[in-house]
């Protein structure tokens, strides 16, 4: 057929889906207490939460736009590419660094 398409993320969270751009926002919140050292040292549990329902959350919802949008039937047959498995993959390894953090962090010394 030789049809190609391509969307992009700004497309995809524009679409219509308003839980999309909770994703930047909770990476956002994830980065700005990694960086506090007062917060890492005094409080990870806090980095440690955000960490892990942060990444769980970001890898439903890219799975389940993932998921909405492969099983519908098309025109245009629609394809993954590598960059989505390695962006779900960052979020599934930051859920399992947000529980090693925080076993290291709260163990008695």
């Amino acid at each position: 057929m030789g049809l190609r398409d391509s969307v992009s993320g700004y497309d995809l969270a524009r679409s219509g889906d308003s839980l999309l751009w909770l994703l930047p926002f909770l990476m956002l919140v994830i980065i700005s207490l990694g960086i506090l050292r007062s917060v890492r040292d005094k409080m990870p549990i806090f980095l440690a939460l955000s960490m892990t329902v942060g990444g769980s959350v970001s890898a439903y919802l890219m799975y389940r736009e993932r998921s909405s949008t492969s099983g519908s039937p098309k025109l245009v047959a629609t394809q993954w590419t590598v960059f989505f498995w390695l962006g779900f993959l960052a979020c599934i390894c930051l859920v399992a660094a947000g529980i090693v953090f925080y076993s290291k962090r709260s163990r008695a010394p």
